[in-house]
């Protein structure tokens, strides 16, 4: 019939496999858990209100207390079966979505089966159940988290039931009367179910990509943050990264107590391997010390270039022995590392490097250029004593108080 309408059968099948035969998403249930079994909950609930106020209010119509005994049963047997379904659902804790879907399937069926009986036997108030059934229909339409398929199959078996009940019991007359009723019913509550399936499921797929997306900008924001904090040529953390760090071990040393240290790393003779040899020498000997001081040093110590030449090294947790081996050990490093460049007579270009070091207790407050100027000081010692050797000094408090105003004349001092 769609052969008029290039296309449009197709469109159909799709539209209606996506509503009538849609699976919720991959871990859809495992995120909205917490909300499916509250859902349970309120429809119990539902069914138990239901039937309390059906059974307290008076009956309109004109019937003998005996013809009330199997309606009022009715009312009873659904209140003790929702009772029932609550207690078992809030005694288990384990639940799996594929357990608890096929709970409430067989729970809510149970509930509408538990009606039919008493329609076969109480003709006189087969309104009533049908209008009580279809209420219950539409709660679990509404309320439970069932896919469309799930729904729609529980729809037309309770409709079918319906009709086959009526007809064994001699009033199929009086159920096609009711039968608009209970195509409203059905037609509400699939509808309905159609409606909110798909709000929830797209609302989830918003979710997940907006948390996909939040997620890679995260990453992108590290990424950046990272760049930020790391010299382009060694990979190794800038100064304002090992400043930031510094202030961070400071503290961590004071809550664990123990010992933190700086070591100054600065590479001898970098200008004349430069004027010699020109800058990609040059470059291969800072990338050269770079790799040392990685390959020598702890994951949780903090390794920076803080200058053309100069680097430093940032360690927690360290006593004098040991920082004294490790500077040892870095210095040997990169005296043992010859350039890739060859000098004139055809042998390897070694490089040196001058280290000093300081310990700083975690009851001593010093600040980062206190640290940085007590072992630039005991370097340049090193240095002028012949390089490549290791000078561990200690902290000493930088002195800022300048008296500015000494180095002016009397006469032009405007203020005093």
């Amino acid at each position: 019939m769609f052969k008029w309408f290039p296309g449009i059968d197709r469109r159909i099948r799709l539209l209606s496999k996506r509503i009538f035969f849609n699976r919720y998403p991959q871990g859809f249930l495992e995120t909205n858990w917490s909300e499916i079994r509250q859902s349970l909950v309120a429809h119990y609930s539902l069914c138990i209100v239901i039937s309390l106020i059906t059974y307290f209010l008076p009956n309109s119509r004109d019937f003998e207390d005996e013809s009330l005994i199997l309606l009022q049963s009715s009312r009873i047997t659904l209140i003790v079966l929702s009772l029932i379904f609550l207690w078992r659902h809030a005694r288990k804790k384990d639940w799996v979505p594929k357990k608890l879907e096929l709970y409430k399937v067989w729970t809510s069926s149970t509930l509408l089966i538990s009606f039919f009986p008493f329609l076969y036997l109480d003709k006189v108030h087969y309104d009533v159940y049908l209008h009580q059934a279809s209420a219950i229909l539409l709660s679990m339409n509404l309320l439970l988290w069932l896919t469309t398929t799930t729904a729609v199959a529980t729809n037309l078996a309770f409709c079918l039931m319906f009709l086959g009940v009526c007809y064994l019991g001699d009033s199929p007359v009086e159920a096609m009367q009711e039968f608009p009723i209970l195509l409203t019913y059905l037609f509400v509550g699939t509808f309905g179910n159609v409606i909110m399936n798909y709000w929830r499921t797209m609302d989830y797929r918003d979710k997940r990509k907006l948390s996909g997306a939040v997620l890679r900008l995260k990453a992108k924001n590290l990424h950046i943050r990272m760049i930020s904090n790391l010299d382009d040529l060694t990979d190794l953390y800038n100064r304002r990264y090992l400043i930031e760090q510094f202030d961070i071990f400071k503290k961590r040393a004071r809550r664990h107590q123990f010992q933190m240290a700086l070591v100054i790393l600065d590479l001898d003779h970098l200008k004349e391997i430069n004027d010699k040899y020109g800058h990609m020498a040059g470059d291969d000997a800072l990338q050269t010390l770079s790799a040392v001081m990685k390959s020598r040093v702890r994951s949780t110590d903090i390794c920076a270039r803080i200058g053309g030449d100069e680097f430093c090294v940032l360690l927690d947790s360290v006593d004098p022995k040991s920082l004294k081996t490790l500077c040892e050990s870095l210095r040997k490093g990169v005296e043992s590392h010859p350039l890739s460049v060859r000098d004139p007579n055809d042998k390897p270009v070694n490089i040196t490097v001058s280290i000093g070091a300081a310990i700083l207790s975690y009851d001593e407050d010093f600040t980062f250029d206190d640290l940085y100027q007590s072992i630039d000081s005991g370097l340049y010692k090193s240095k002028s004593s012949g390089r490549n050797r290791v000078t561990i000094v200690e902290a000493t408090k930088l002195n800022t108080k300048v008296d500015l105003s000494a180095s002016w004349p009397e006469e032009v001092r405007i203020y005093k």
